[in-house]
């Protein structure tokens, strides 16, 4: 894997952990599942109040940009509780929302680009 690709995995699961922390979910587990063809971030939570399950949604489904993969992709981790997510979105490719009872599983996909 390249040393870039393992920085913005990196960045994704900090991300992700600044975000449940920020909003008092302190009980949370996040899982990362490496693969040939894509890896998956699942984030494992109580359930989420609506109004952030839909922000993270909106933030999350957005166009995946190389640009930003290639020249910004540290600022992921530099932004503030108002801009979350801003960068994350555009560093993953879709998120899935599973909820059961007392738990909420978000998954989100990052298609690999490059050849190992």
């Amino acid at each position: 894997m390249k040393k870039q690709e393992t920085r913005i995995l990196t960045m994704i699961i900090r991300e992700l952990s600044l975000v449940m922390l920020m909003h008092n979910h302190d009980k949370f587990s996040i899982t990362l599942e490496k693969g040939s063809k894509e890896t998956r971030f699942i984030l494992k939570t109580t359930p989420l109040e609506e109004e952030l399950l839909e922000h993270i949604k909106k933030k999350a489904n957005r166009e995946r940009e190389i640009e930003v993969e290639t020249y910004g992709w540290e600022l992921v981790g530099d932004v503030d509780k108002q801009s979350e997510f801003e960068i994350l979105g555009l560093l993953v490719d879709y998120m899935e929302v599973e909820e059961t009872e007392g738990e909420m599983v978000l998954t989100f996909v990052r298609k690999s680009m490059y050849r190992e």
